[in-house]
């Protein structure tokens, strides 16, 4: 701040050779202001609840989602604690119901997200802090009531207005799998979207294009400019028409729920929207650090979001790298030169974005170019006659023959077309080494492989002797921490995984992973430690002279074991508690443990439990 004043009171033959001063000033302002913004929405997403059941008031954020024994809600608390939390209720008629705004009353007890400490599990705990929740808690029909009051919010509506779109789509008679890729691709949203859907769209490199982005953004922008056409190139109406385009675009984003990939697109297109007001053209490098500078100004923690980095990281990568690789073959027609553009495009993005899908998946799906040219064309073609068909089905209501039959049309036309990318897509997963995985990266590979990359692509273009320098001693650094993770040999062990209410147990061989299927009483095999497995309490009200000594004893599904019967027949050195076991039948087993001296590991508290070889 005091490099701000202290600019605007230097002399004036010196304003030239003190013109840093202001941008340096300006820099650590902004760093100094990011950085307190961003302790206060870390303040906000931390933990801080009373240990014991207490009554919340708060308001739905979004429209609940359909678990297998459960309906998750966002909901943001506004009494005693303004927090974020993931509130999972007892499914009933009422819980079903709930629309953004709805005031609730809940009495339960919050308890903080934790990772099931599996091997190379995702860090959820991390992941629900960045979208800035604080914890979640579970409460029955009984323990949570409505208050009747509804809050109304730009989001709010723009959720509401989401829900009554969904409600057009279902009407379009489209199978589950059509309904839920155009509601995908359009709206953004993804609950419908089957697990084998989501895998296949990944494995073939086509996973981007149900994640409402550029492209998606891109093509509403183009329909929203088509619709105000009329409006003119010139005079004041083109600030008018301008205004308009942006209004309607930022409504879009707000229906959409505000993903970054959505708020990047919308930004840009903004600048660019205001460039044409001001008679200023193009999308650049400084477009996207002001679309990146406002992101974070919204919410820092999304500089940690997957959808950030992959967003910010594809549209540098072709902003720098599609106009120099179109370059190297000229198109002789309109329809080579399209598909040449799709192929510059999609490999250029893959440029940018493959180190990270490396290093937070350890994929990388073989067959991306073929795919990509084939499905995105129809991706424009499917969004345009969704977008026609709703405007069709509200206009439904004047009751005219020929709208009729054209909803039938288009929708049926929409359904081919969805079938169509469907194939592509199913194909090219069944096909053989369609994706390679179990390749994860570390964060010094993924580091090296961005300065390869870039340090050889700065030398192709302007063959400077310290860019081939800089390319070489990256790729020799690259290849050398390659080398020493092939020489590292991977531990093997036995594994009890932690998995919500189920068993799940297996080795890890060489670094594959081996399930085992462990349903009965049985010793598991082990090349230097006992392990038995009981899943029933068959010693229930028997004797023994003899206990057997054993390093690992593992409880499962059974809430009626008694270590104090078990002692007669087992001497463990460890009592393994399966996640399987239920809250209170694991914690009558602890307490058993400890009055025996004998150690534990309850599962679902404290993790996976592995057993080297």
């Amino acid at each position: 701040m005091a490099l701000l004043l202290l600019s605007f009171f230097t002399h004036k033959k010196h304003d030239f050779s003190l013109r840093w001063m202001f941008g340096l000033g300006s820099m650590f302002f902004l760093f100094s202001l990011s950085a307190q913004f961003y302790q206060y929405r870390a303040s906000q997403a931390s933990y801080d609840f009373p240990s014991e059941a207490t009554s919340y008031i708060g308001e739905v954020l979004d429209f609940p989602q359909q678990k297998k024994r459960s309906v998750a809600c966002q909901v943001h608390l506004i009494y005693p604690v303004d927090k974020k939390i993931m509130l999972y209720l007892e499914p009933d008629t009422n819980s079903k119901t709930l629309e953004p705004g709805d005031q609730l009353v809940v009495y339960a007890s919050v308890v903080p997200f934790k990772n099931l400490g599996n091997p190379d599990d995702f860090d959820y705990e991390r992941f629900m802090q960045n979208k800035g929740f604080s914890g979640s808690t579970y409460t029955n029909s009984n323990s949570w009531f409505r208050t009747g009051a509804r809050s109304y919010s730009l989001r709010t509506e723009a959720l509401r207005v989401r829900a009554k779109i969904l409600d057009i789509y279902k009407s379009f008679g489209l199978d589950n799998d059509a309904y839920s890729f155009i509601s995908a691709i359009t709206l953004g949203y993804k609950a419908d979207l089957t697990d084998q859907l989501k895998d296949a769209f990944r494995a073939s490199g086509t996973s981007h294009v149900l994640a409402v982005s550029g492209l998606h953004v891109g093509i509403i922008y183009i329909i929203i400019i088509s619709f105000f056409s009329f409006l003119g190139k010139r005079g004041k109406a083109v600030v008018v028409k301008q205004l308009l385009i942006l209004l309607c675009l930022w409504g879009y984003v707000f229906i959409t729920g505000m993903p970054v990939s959505v708020v990047r697109a919308a930004i840009m297109l903004s600048l660019l929207s205001i460039g044409n007001m001001l008679n200023r053209n193009g999308v650049n490098y400084n477009t996207l650090a002001v679309a990146a500078f406002f992101t974070l100004i919204i919410n820092p923690f999304h500089l940690f979001d997957l959808g950030f980095q992959l967003s910010f990281a594809s549209v540098s990568s072709i902003l720098f790298f599609q106009p120099k690789i179109s370059q190297l073959y000229v198109a002789k027609n309109k329809a080579i030169g399209y598909i040449w553009r799709l192929f510059t495009v999609s490999l250029s993005a893959q440029l940018g974005v493959f180190p990270l899908v490396l290093y937070y998946f350890g994929t990388f799906p073989t067959y991306f170019f073929i795919t990509n040219l084939l499905v995105l064309p129809f991706i424009g073609v499917i969004i345009y006659s969704a977008v026609g068909l709703t405007f069709l089905t509200l206009l439904s209501s004047l009751n005219f023959g020929f709208i009729y039959l054209l909803i039938k049309i288009i929708s049926t036309f929409i359904q081919f077309l969805i079938n169509a990318v469907l194939k592509i897509v199913f194909f090219f997963e069944s096909l053989p080494m369609s994706v390679i995985e179990g390749y994860y990266i570390t964060t010094l590979q993924l580091f090296l492989i961005f300065a390869t990359v870039m340090s050889f692509s700065y030398f192709m273009l302007h063959k400077h002797a310290k860019a081939l320098i800089s390319f070489l001693l990256s790729l020799t650094l690259l290849l050398s921490t390659n080398l020493v993770s092939y020489f590292k040999r991977p531990i093997d062990q036995f594994i009890v995984y932690n998995s919500y209410n189920e068993s799940q147990m297996g080795y890890i061989i060489s670094g594959e992973k081996i399930a085992l299927l462990a349903d009965s009483m049985q010793t598991i095999p082990h090349p230097s430690a006992s392990i038995i497995l009981l899943t029933d309490n068959v010693y229930k009200s028997k004797t023994s002279d003899f206990a057997l000594p054993v390093d690992y004893l593992i409880l499962k599904s059974n809430n009626n074991f008694s270590m104090t019967e078990l002692i007669a027949f087992y001497e463990p050195r460890k009592v393994i508690i399966d996640s399987s076991i239920s809250r209170y039948a694991a914690e009558k087993i602890q307490n058993e443990c400890k009055k025996l001296n004998i150690a534990f590991h309850d599962i679902s508290n404290s993790g996976a439990f592995s057993v080297n070889f």
